[in-house]
């Protein structure tokens, strides 16, 4: 069966999680102040999927990994491995659509594919947050309205009255990012718009931002015909309402929409939020496109503070995708990386990191950017297949950068010179596995695995202490059981599990035709097959 997931849907296409069995272990790690992370039936070992969409560090040696199949982490800084039970936890189904932490709090979103009279939608599938380092969790619907009947309703905003669309559902209504601070919660969302959670309170507040064309707004100054309204234009509604991305902190929040990026100054006593609008079309150095899919805040060493955001090119043929940056706090912004894809921006010092579609790309000045290879495992040979990057994080607590990417997570301590990859898979050797299996099945030539302008397949399996040194090798017969391709022999020094990739390409280097294929592991006298389909 092949398990997806929908992760950005419009903005970003789909990115497709591996499905793996669920395996559960008898464990308890005590780290950070004695706080206990993922006892017993709570959690089970290893990633909970090879698809790693953003990273957060935490306490003294945390991580946590956003994927495409629920939350994990690791308690010892990439020692070890678990990932959540989300129904033991209180943790959202499905995927992780957005993570942060601040302090001891960890806030993160989920969504889920669902079907809608025959056609395929996402939804959101709430929030959740801890406030003990990921030790114990609160779930929080997605923020909805109040279903009354009417079409519009009325909410308080900072002494003031205004009306709102009533937002009742959840499908398309997917919390893309959230902002954790202190005591609070922002969460940006596709129907439901900017949100503001109060932990003391536990109560959702909607933010009015700015309607499309203005360039300011303020409670102080409120238009008598303001709307808080997520549709589109042509129905009434404003693309600057809907969110994509957001940043907090101390009186400021940013806010990344389908129509530009807002600043806003938070009035500590009134809450109100004085918002400034920046779109691709206004001012002499505007920012790249207008659909905002990413936001960070840099400090840079010397203590200048920079505003990063990941565009899009919405409905303007002038707009590109492409990165801007701000050191005026809006006034002016640098376009760079233009026509790259950019799903995440993180930074650590002077050094800035995006993650694209075309790789991870680092820069010291935000102009000037070097490229990272593929990640390749200087110990296994195991080799990152796909060409995006999801999400970084340089950890300054150890100097390791970590790489979050649709085929498993890399590690680098000595800037890019030699990987560590950690991916989610089932070993051979567990109970009732086969010996020998190829994944994802079906393979799908022009989606899995894609790097090079190629698919790949992975065949694993495992060798025993008494089985090594050896020389493994796999052929490849159709469905005639004429030969296909052999794969390069592989010499095993050392027992362990081990994966070869096939590009569904025969011995000429054409595309095979659809079908099923049968495929043979040959270590030394010993001969094991499965099979896999292919489809174009």
């Amino acid at each position: 069966m092949r398990f997806r997931l929908a992760l950005i849907t419009i903005l970003t296409g789909m990115l497709w999680g591996q499905a793996i069995p669920v395996q559960f272990r008898l464990s308890k790690t005590t780290l950070d102040d004695g706080v206990s992370y993922l006892v017993d039936s709570t959690s089970y070992e290893g990633l909970a999927s090879n698809s790693i969409i953003d990273i957060r560090a935490a306490g003294d040696s945390i991580l946590f990994f956003g994927t495409s199949r629920g939350l994990s982490l690791t308690p010892n800084r990439g020692g070890t491995f678990r990932s959540y039970v989300t129904d033991m936890v209180h943790l959202p189904d499905g995927g992780i659509s957005a993570l942060d932490l601040y302090d001891s709090l960890v806030v993160v979103a989920g969504l889920v594919d669902t079907v809608i009279g025959g056609t395929g939608e996402v939804k959101g599938a709430g929030l959740a947050h801890s406030q003990d380092l990921g030790n114990t969790w609160t779930y929080l619907n997605q923020p909805l309205d109040e279903d009354t009947g009417e079409e519009f309703i009325y909410f308080s905003w900072a002494g003031e009255t205004l009306q709102q669309l009533a937002v009742t559902t959840d499908i398309r209504n997917v919390t893309y990012d959230v902002a954790a601070t202190s005591g609070t919660i922002w969460a940006a969302s596709w129907a439901s718009g900017l949100r503001k959670y109060n932990l003391a309170t536990r109560q959702w507040t909607p933010i009015p931002l700015p309607r499309d064309d203005d360039t300011t707004f303020s409670c102080v100054d409120i238009p008598e015909d303001y709307v808080l309204n997520t549709r589109d234009p042509g129905d009434g509604g404003n693309h600057n309402h809907k969110a994509f991305s957001v940043v907090a902190y101390d009186t400021v929040v940013w806010v990344g929409t389908a129509a530009g990026i807002n600043r806003g100054i938070v009035d500590d006593v009134t809450g109100c939020i004085t918002w400034t609008h920046f779109k691709a079309q206004w001012g002499n150095h505007p920012i790249s496109g207008n659909w905002v899919v990413a936001l960070h805040r840099q400090i840079t060493a010397a203590g200048k503070e920079r505003i990063w955001a990941a565009t899009v090119n919405a409905t303007d043929p002038n707009e590109r995708r492409g990165v801007s940056f701000t050191e005026d706090s809006g006034a002016t912004w640098i376009t760079t990386l233009l026509d790259e894809r950019a799903h995440n921006i993180s930074s650590a010092g002077d050094a800035i990191y995006v993650a694209t579609d075309n790789g991870l790309f680092k820069s010291f000045d935000g102009i000037n950017w070097a490229r990272f290879d593929n990640a390749t495992d200087h110990l296994t040979g195991e080799q990152v297949w796909a060409d995006q990057a999801y999400g970084s994080l340089f950890d300054g607590r150890d100097s390791t950068l970590w790489v979050g990417t649709p085929d498993g997570l890399a590690k680098t301590d000595d800037h890019g010179i030699t990987w560590t990859i950690e991916r989610s898979f089932v070993s051979t050797t567990s109970p009732g596995e086969e010996r020998f299996y190829a994944y994802p099945n079906p393979f799908y030539l022009a989606e899995d695995n894609f790097r090079d302008g190629r698919g790949h397949v992975r065949f694993q399996y495992h060798l025993a202490g008494y089985q090594v040194p050896a020389t493994a090798s796999i052929s490849i017969y159709d469905f005639a059981m004429d030969p296909v391709v052999s794969l390069p022999e592989r010499r095993h020094p050392v027992a362990g599990d081990f994966s070869q990739v096939w590009d569904g390409r025969n011995e000429a280097g054409y595309q095979v035709a659809n079908g099923v294929y049968y495929c043979r592991f040959t270590l030394g006298n010993e001969e094991f097959w499965t099979k896999v389909v292919v489809i174009k």
